[in-house]
């Protein structure tokens, strides 16, 4: 009896349990494939300011160092170095030093089709996290639920072995006085040992999710897991369509589609005149004159222009091939939506059919626990055998297993509807 209510304290109490939101959010903070995805929108925040930051150009502090064979002028000639007696400053070693300032003026739209670029890759990041992490939050369920199974079926199974333990104790004080063959007792003992050695099984089977998980969400210790509340029942979800549009993996194939559009204006762009201004200032040194060092000031200011009107064929190609990249992402963007309705389908299909399989399990239980009650005051009256005793407890422990795996297959359904449906961080 001390032994029942240990196991039942042991099965129900919540004292050092450890809850499925521990894990999530555990998870969410310590999984490196989460932690992938932020490092991953870093990187695109700084692609996106460095693409922002192309429209206003840089400023480059540049030098050189020359030697001639010859003198040459430390500044370009100009008009009045040609008049008579007029001087041209010359030097060998020729040092120059200033700031250079570029900017593009017109790119046909190349520039703008990059920030676009940028912003999108920005926002697909955003979206693969949201989808990363719904990913992690079911698969986290998904164990935990078949930890939560394994730990009722141990439940179960060790009822059972105290059962069989309390049988043979009966049977070998029956055998003492000669009222029972030893035979029984041998049955009785094969049955024991047989379900020590499920209970052993579930046990190993148990350990080995618990390490998954602790694996998965970089948790300390799990010493039990906190049991949830599930009650089957009787659901017919419908798809909405118009709700689709605001789940991260169609927002992600609409993000592809434009992607693939900017990508081909900005390719298109390159087939338009490029228009840039530059400005330099700075001094050009003559290392020859020792003291002082004889300089000249310059500075320039222009506007480059470049047209590319012919390249046998490669900026056409290069069109081309983001053409057919905006085609993919169509394609998949197709494939996405049809192949989610099949999943709906399925997940909605699988929460009927375990709720079903529970509602059977449970009516064949309580048979087969009525069926097991006669058993026993037929054995006991001796009008039955050790073999119908026995058969009629494992019967009963198996289909006791069996609402249990039912029951939480129902619950992993509907986990896994929110997972499609996005749901699980809400």
């Amino acid at each position: 009896m001390q032994r029942e209510l240990l196991l039942t304290f042991l099965l129900t109490a919540p004292i050092f349990a450890t809850s499925m939101n521990e894990l999530v959010q555990s998870a969410l903070t310590h999984n490196s494939l989460i932690e992938k995805t932020e490092l991953q929108i870093e990187l695109m925040e700084a692609k996106q300011e460095e693409s922002q930051a192309k429209r206003f150009g840089q400023f480059d502090v540049v030098g050189s160092y020359t030697h001639y064979n010859l003198p040459r002028t430390l500044a370009p000639i100009v008009p009045s170095a040609l008049k008579p007696n007029s001087s041209v400053d010359t030097t060998q070693d020729l040092f120059s030093t200033g700031i250079q300032y570029s900017v593009p003026l017109f790119t046909g739209g190349a520039l703008e089709q990059e920030v676009a670029m940028n912003n999108i890759a920005k926002a697909m990041s955003q979206s693969k996290k949201e989808l990363s992490s719904e990913e992690l939050i079911y698969n986290i369920r998904s164990l935990y639920l078949s930890a939560l199974s394994l730990q009722e079926i141990i439940g179960s199974q060790s009822e059972y072995v105290e059962a069989l333990e309390e049988l043979k104790e009966k049977i070998a004080y029956g055998v003492a006085l000669g009222k029972r063959a030893k035979i029984e007792l041998l049955k009785a003992n094969n049955d024991l040992n047989q379900a020590i050695g499920n209970v052993a099984k579930s046990q190993s089977s148990l350990k080995m999710l618990e390490n998954t998980l602790l694996a998965l969400t970089h948790y300390e210790q799990i010493d039990r897991f906190e049991p949830i509340e599930v009650i089957p029942q009787k659901i017919s979800p419908l798809l909405d369509e118009l709700a689709l549009d605001s789940l991260e993996r169609f927002k992600l194939q609409e993000l592809e589609v434009q992607k693939g559009d900017k990508m081909i204006k900005k390719v298109e762009a390159s087939t338009k005149p490029q228009v840039a201004l530059s400005g330099y200032a700075g001094l050009n040194y003559d290392l020859d004159q020792i003291e002082p060092f004889e300089n000249e000031q310059l500075w320039q200011v222009g506007v480059n222009v470049k047209w590319n009107i012919f390249d046998f064929g490669g900026t056409s190609a290069r069109v081309q091939q983001a053409k057919i990249s905006k085609l993919q992402a169509l394609a998949q963007s197709k494939a996405t939506n049809e192949g989610f309705k099949k999943l709906f389908a399925k997940a909605v299909n699988e929460i009927e059919s375990a709720f079903t399989d529970y509602e059977t399990r449970g009516s064949q239980y309580a048979l087969l626990q009525e069926s097991q009650t006669i058993e026993q005051a037929r054995y006991d009256a001796g009008v039955a055998t050790i073999n119908d005793l026995l058969l009629a407890k494992s019967k009963t422990t198996l289909a006791k297993s069996q609402i249990i795996q039912s029951k939480y297959a129902y619950q992993n359904g509907l986990f896994y509807l929110d997972y499609l449906l996005e749901r699980g961080e809400k």
